[in-house]
């Protein structure tokens, strides 16, 4: 895994090359708006997509199952933010139908509002030849696969993401119940919230910032005010990662305090 200067929690769940899962840039720290389900959804796309791909069926003036299916898994991405490995399959089989010409291509005409999910009611219009040949009421299960952090062993809470705790795998995203943190993301500067089982996907829920201060941690205490500065022993009363403001207590004067987490053995003092 590669080094990152800081732990950024407002990209965590960016999309990989993969697709838009809830809102895009939803905040890290509302986990609930990121949770998806079997059938995790993405919004429809606004505006026009682009000019409609044309298939020329093998068999002459013949459409069968794999060319309808392509035909839809084309035109997909124009009415959704989709990006990464889509796969498309019919629920029911489709009885190959006569065509006017060799060309064709699909367009869905109507959606689910709910926007995609694993398994959709679509209408599907036909085009071949320059005419409408049909529209016809299907069933399609959709699968989109993109790579995400996965665990290859039993993690503990409180372990610290190191290489070869976790691995990048290719997972159905549509199929999972809380949204996988992408494997574009560096977790370095992130430690175990709770328990992961081997094999199971990481998700924002499972993360928190690494706490460079412990409780119960001696941390030097830096108070400045103007060119006046002063430094104290202390004891961190709780934890905290970089930036977090934490209580302590001076060693001496027993009186507790606000400081921000500095680094591992310091914190300044805010007036």
């Amino acid at each position: 895994m590669a080094q990152v200067a800081c732990a950024d929690l407002s990209k965590l769940l960016e999309p990989v090359g993969g697709a838009t899962l809830g809102r895009p840039g939803a905040a890290l720290d509302r986990p609930e708006d990121l949770a998806g389900g079997s059938g995790s959804r993405i919004p429809v796309r606004g505006g026009k997509g682009p000019v409609a791909q044309i298939i020329r069926t093998e068999t002459p003036q013949q459409l069968t199952e794999l060319e309808l299916v392509q035909g839809i898994q084309n035109d997909l991405p124009k009415r959704y933010d989709i990006q990464g490995d889509l796969r498309v399959s019919l629920l029911r089989r489709w009885s190959p139908l006569q065509l006017p010409s060799s060309d064709f291509f699909a367009e869905c005409v109507q959606l689910p509002p709910t926007g995609l999910s694993s398994n959709m009611n679509v209408i599907v219009r036909g085009v071949s030849g320059g005419k409408i040949i049909g529209e016809w009421p299907l069933q399609i299960r959709v699968e989109m696969y993109q790579k995400a952090w996965v665990s290859t062993q039993r993690l503990e809470p409180g372990q610290v993401l190191e290489r070869g705790l976790i691995v990048a795998q290719p997972l159905d995203v549509l199929r999972e119940a809380v949204q996988p943190i992408s494997a574009e993301r560096d977790l370095a500067g992130f430690e175990l919230a709770q328990s992961v089982n081997k094999g199971r996907a990481l998700t924002r829920r499972d993360l928190v910032e690494r706490s460079l201060v412990k409780r119960g941690q001696f941390v030097d205490a830096v108070a400045g005010e103007g060119g006046l500065s002063v430094r104290m022993r202390a004891v961190a009363m709780e934890g905290g990662p970089a930036g977090a403001v934490i209580r302590v207590k001076n060693l001496d004067s027993k009186k507790e305090f606000y400081a921000q987490v500095i680094n591992e053995n310091q914190v300044q003092v805010r007036f």
